[in-house]
């Protein structure tokens, strides 16, 4: 019977670091670039996927953590992040895209432009970052990081 019980943990703990490892792939954390020590990645199941640049972080002790552990949502447990991809070519879906914060001028002018229904539904979240891919020397913009308060 103990042989049995032993045989079932020993199936359920590759299970479940079979899925958690699916789930990084999925993300694209086997494909993630060289980070530098002040960015961050973060990815939505949408597909979208962003390295955020010099994030407000709220968790020291995550700064020193290693490249392949570090992520935006445990470095800054006090914000809960909404992105929002914009359409690109499929060649692009994947790729991952470095985000910025934007000058007042710019988030003014990318509120302001927003269609009634998508400020409606971003009413109290804080736009942290323009996101956008480089490619042959061109930016291609490939979506905005909002944040709300994680209540």
């Amino acid at each position: 019977m103990w042989k049995w019980v032993f045989r079932l943990m020993v199936v359920g703990v590759i299970g479940f670091l079979s899925l958690a490892t699916y789930d990084r792939y999925r993300a694209g954390y086997f494909s993630l670039p060289d980070l530098e020590d002040d960015e961050y990645p973060i990815a939505f199941r949408s597909g979208f996927r962003a390295i955020v640049i010099d994030p407000e972080i709220s968790n020291p002790d995550y700064e020193s953590a290693p490249q392949f552990f570090r992520r935006l949502r445990p470095a800054n447990p006090d914000r809960k992040y909404l992105g929002v991809p914009y359409e690109v070519p499929s060649w692009f879906k994947e790729a991952w895209s470095y985000c910025e914060k934007p000058s007042s001028e710019e988030a003014r002018v990318i509120l302001n432009n927003m269609p009634e229904d998508m400020r409606r539904k971003f009413t109290g979240a804080r736009l942290d970052a323009l996101c956008s891919i480089v490619s042959d020397g061109e930016k291609i913009p490939r979506g905005l990081l909002f944040s709300v308060p994680s209540l």
